[in-house]
């Protein structure tokens, strides 16, 4: 259900505010507008889409309210703030939330081109195979090319493209996998925009050392039911793009947006 459906079927007339406590009765809402938050460009925090609505969603609701020129500060948001959050599109320069260590900063040393052996062990164990060199370098590319800096989101496009070769709908390996035919753009490309994007094949050593780094930390934990993703801006599709599966993929069961990305099955 998309954000402003579930607002107007909630109607909270009083606004939400700043807990503890934090209702029961609240949770899909206040998980609804984090989702929203961070599809306009602002990040929630290292707790992400918990329901709750606590000090880094309030650091959020802060931002928001700033950059749209609402008053007060972000422990609370009203009614009609929340009907303007469901029709809003992305802010181009977001004011920082102050929650932006929770996107890459626990990386530390396991951002490293010297860990692509480790890297490489934690995707066949996600896999349940071996892959070759080859298959690895590729694996990397894409995830650079297909997310943005946010490592949760980096090793949710990896674990999409390795539930792919897991299924029995897609190619049984890595590369025919991201090859195919209008799957992923910035590895084929589009009619219009004929692939690869640079960052799939001008990747530098220092975004290729943040998705080993992203691979190793948060691709074990990663969704294994997922087999699609697409990009959360609308401002993202252009010609020979289908924006219309960005509706259906934000519909989805059990559908997430992560940084930039929302995944799911459809």
């Amino acid at each position: 259900m998309r954000f402003i459906e579930l607002f107007e079927e909630w109607s909270p007339q009083d606004g939400l505010e700043q807990g503890p406590p934090y209702p029961a009765e609240q949770t899909r809402l206040v998980t609804a507008m984090q989702q929203r938050l961070t599809y306009l460009g602002y990040n929630v925090g290292r707790f992400r889409f918990d329901g709750k609505y606590g000090p880094d969603t309030a650091r959020a609701v802060a931002s928001f309210k700033k950059d749209f020129g609402f008053p007060g500060n972000g422990s609370n948001i009203s009614y009609f703030e929340l009907r303007a959050m469901s029709q809003e599109d992305p802010v181009d320069n977001p004011t920082p939330t102050g929650n932006e260590t929770g996107a890459n900063a626990d990386l530390g040393d396991l951002a490293s081109i010297e860990n692509i052996g480790q890297a490489k062990q934690v995707v066949e164990e996600f896999l349940g195979s071996g892959i070759d060199d080859r298959s690895m370098n590729m694996l990397i590319r894409a995830t650079a090319a297909e997310a943005s800096p946010n490592a949760q989101e980096r090793a949710a496009v990896a674990a999409v493209i390795l539930n792919r070769v897991r299924s029995n709908r897609f190619p049984n390996n890595i590369e025919s996998v991201l090859t195919q035919r209008n799957q992923f753009q910035a590895v084929t490309g589009t009619r219009y925009d004929p692939g690869p994007h640079r960052n799939f094949s001008q990747m530098s050593s220092a975004t290729g050392a943040q998705v080993i780094g992203a691979i190793i930390r948060y691709l074990p934990s990663a969704n294994k039911t997922w087999l699609n993703f697409t990009s959360n801006n609308p401002r993202a599709y252009g010609r020979g793009t289908n924006i219309d599966f960005m509706y259906a993929m934000r519909d989805a069961p059990n559908a997430e947006v992560i940084g930039q990305t929302v995944f799911g099955t459809v």
